[in-house]
């Protein structure tokens, strides 16, 4: 396999509506579709949708990473597997974790197509498990909603797609601390999908130890499946005491990137972790984190950022490959989305399947990566029910130096 060339384009999704979160509120997410194109014409996607509020680089640290990074690959114009070469060639994991993902990803995918096997099955192989990989995957549905009757509109359209796990943000108000008007949307959530589906909630940093402590044991009656990130993600000592002590399961998220991840495990802070690929750096730190929790029988649940459907299809083709059979992954955001990049599976019954083409399987969203045509005149031929990315350029192109 020799690369010839790659592309880079920056894109912007917007949301069907905004996000309220405890770090703020999201409603739209801009990002960079890269490509790379070997002499055979086959093509390997990644993406880059950076979100700094959650801690991952910005948009320009972001770019600058990806042109550098895709620069240097091509000066090797490798002949080489890419997972025996791509740790030397990319960026730290720490500096620039999504840049990290998006060229691994390219490299992952090229890697699966000259093959001719899906990227699960890849990373199956690379974890050392036998057998296939998972047909399709389970995932929760992220309710949005600042009020009650918010969050019932919400639960009520997520339960039409079939889902039987729902997440809701926590802590989203002016008088975020407040945990009055946080009860009666899990109130609202609850009565909205019956006693037998699951609950997820995501503080995302917001209390301390002790407001913690008073919002598990008052949301503990709701029966809820796990409070993802209660408290500041340095505060391990606190998520080790609430993982603990606490009436309500508490899991890692924040507290995973950088050099989180160590502490994190060597202090066993939480017994849940959420695996969010692009902001840990790819899949091959995703992997080892798989490894080293399954030594310490931790329970791991996949996630992204609220980014597009390549992001979100690594996520998903590693929850194939290395999921639980019975866990419900936090993948179900698309829906969020009113534009997003294309090709991407739709959720069916609460589930998403994993392709069994070559790589990630997503050849719609690689023209887009390479072609300077009129992108959003093809939209309605593609397989997605949602309008394409607004584009903020065409596809700029690298070529090794001659």
């Amino acid at each position: 396999m020799r690369i010839r060339r790659a592309g880079i384009r920056a894109f912007r999704l917007p949301l069907v509506a905004p996000l309220a979160t405890a770090h703020g509120s999201i409603a739209e997410r801009r990002g960079f579709l890269i490509g790379l194109e070997d002499d055979a014409g086959r093509r390997g996607l990644g993406e880059a949708t950076p979100l700094p509020e959650f801690g991952t680089e910005g948009l320009v640290a972001c770019e600058r990473a990806l042109i550098a990074g895709l620069g240097r690959l091509l000066e090797r114009s490798m002949e080489q597997d890419p997972a025996d070469v791509f740790p030397e060639r990319a960026p730290p994991r720490a500096g620039a974790p999504c840049a990290r993902a998006a060229l691994e990803s390219c490299f992952e995918d090229l890697a699966a197509r000259c093959t001719g096997v899906s990227v699960a099955a890849r990373w199956r192989r690379r974890a050392g498990l036998q057998g296939a990989p998972a047909d399709a995957v389970a995932v929760q549905a992220l309710i949005g909603g600042d009020s009650p009757a918010a969050v019932v509109a919400s639960a009520t359209r997520a339960r039409e797609r079939g889902h039987q796990a729902f997440k809701l943000k926590l802590a989203v108000s002016p008088q975020r601390r407040s945990l009055g008007l946080d009860l009666e949307r899990v109130a609202a959530l609850r009565e909205t999908v019956g006693e037998a589906p699951r609950i997820r909630l995501d503080a995302n940093e917001a209390w301390t130890l002790a407001e913690a402590e008073a919002a598990l044991g008052a949301l503990a009656r709701f029966d809820i499946d796990y409070v993802e990130q209660p408290v500041s993600r340095t505060d391990l000592e606190s998520l080790s005491r609430l993982d603990r002590t606490a009436p309500i399961r508490v899991a890692a998220d924040e507290s995973l990137l950088g050099d989180g991840l160590a502490r994190c495990l060597e202090q066993r802070a939480a017994r849940i972790l959420v695996l969010k690929p692009a902001a840990l750096g790819g899949v091959g730190p995703s992997l080892e984190i798989v490894s080293r929790a399954r030594e310490q029988g931790l329970r791991i649940v996949w996630s992204s950022l609220l980014d597009g459907a390549i992001s979100r299809g690594v996520a998903l083709h590693l929850a194939a490959a290395v999921g639980a059979p019975e866990e419900i992954q936090g993948l179900g955001t698309g829906p969020l989305l009113a534009r997003d990049l294309p090709g991407g599976p739709r959720i069916e019954a609460g589930r998403l399947a994993c392709s069994r083409s070559p790589g990630l399987g997503l050849e719609e969203a690689g023209r887009l990566a390479f072609e300077d045509a009129d992108a959003d005149a093809r939209a309605p031929a593609m397989a997605t029910e949602l309008e394409p990315p607004l584009w903020l350029d065409r596809p700029r192109f690298l070529e090794p130096r001659r």
